[in-house]
């Protein structure tokens, strides 16, 4: 398939979600054996819990969960691996699964989820919208980098700061925002340390559509 052939990183990715998460929706045992949430039976659980979605008890948001973070792997992942290199986006990927594993330890904070990655791939999408500016062959993947960054920057800001409120009202609205979002503006802020350190890379216009 072209996607594994122009992305092999993310395509591994997806297929790790899928592998760890879809037996998950139909047994509690399974799910156990990789999730991030405590308590920790096996060393491999800080780790997997990358690949495993949505809570045990409540299968349907295993799904949910699951095919939205696909959908941004499937859109964001292949387009900045594309954009980057195997090398690069390697490097971006694992930064970002470590330090993803450092703020759930240092916050207490354990959770499930390929979101914790995923936003570190976000602060990229702005490199095609420049483009754009210079070569309208960049026009249309601008546009569409725009309503991904709305998503993931604005909407589902709002969304991840009142879904904890709602499970936990007798938590300040302002601590369910921080907890929300905290692992996603963590992993955003490691994606603009790269963004900054390769910026020059991306300063001239590609004359042909990269993409």
């Amino acid at each position: 398939m072209k996607i594994i052939k122009q992305a092999p990183v993310t395509s591994l990715f997806i297929a790790s979600c899928l592998l760890i998460s879809i037996p998950a929706v139909f047994s509690t045992e399974y799910f156990n054996l990789f999730t991030g949430t405590k308590p920790h039976t096996f060393f491999w659980q800080k780790f997997t819990m990358v690949f495993l979605h949505g809570e045990k008890l409540i299968p349907v948001s295993i799904l949910i969960h699951l095919l939205f973070n696909l959908f941004l792997l499937i859109t964001c992942g292949t387009q900045v691996e594309k954009l980057l290199g195997f090398k690069k986006f390697i490097l971006l990927t694992l930064t970002a699964w470590v330090t993803y594993i450092l703020t759930q330890y240092i916050s207490g904070l354990w959770i499930n989820g390929a979101s914790g990655i995923i936003w570190a791939y976000s602060p990229f999408l702005l490199i095609p919208i420049r483009w754009a500016k210079s070569n309208n062959l960049y026009s249309e993947k601008a546009s569409q980098n725009k309503i991904l960054l709305i998503i993931m920057w604005v909407m589902l800001t709002v969304v991840m700061g009142f879904v904890p409120f709602l499970f936990n009202p007798n938590h300040h609205l302002v601590y369910t925002f921080i907890f929300g979002n905290l692992f996603h503006a963590i992993a955003t802020l490691n994606g603009f340390v790269y963004f900054i350190l390769w910026k020059p890379k991306f300063k001239k216009t590609p004359i042909g559509n990269i993409f």
